[in-house]
């Protein structure tokens, strides 16, 4: 597979992956969307289009679930 960073960091497997992490970061068992998406600024994803590509991709395969404003992996 050809392709170059940017496109790589703007995948839904990428910001997936981050927000995946900044979960984890919080420590906690339910999770802000707002605190991930601050997480995900300091690391310059900001936009709401990458973060809801990111929170389908996790969601679509079965990891995260979510209701109303908070966000949790699933046990």
């Amino acid at each position: 597979m050809l392709a170059n960073s940017g496109d790589l960091k703007s995948s839904a497997m990428y910001i997936g992956y981050h927000i995946l992490k900044e979960i984890k970061i919080q420590e906690k068992d339910k999770v802000s969307i707002y605190d991930v998406a601050k997480g995900l600024k300091r690391l310059g994803i900001g936009s709401s289009r990458q973060i809801i590509l990111g929170l389908s991709f996790l969601y679509a395969v079965n990891i995260i679930d979510f209701e109303e404003a908070m966000i949790w992996v699933k046990k």
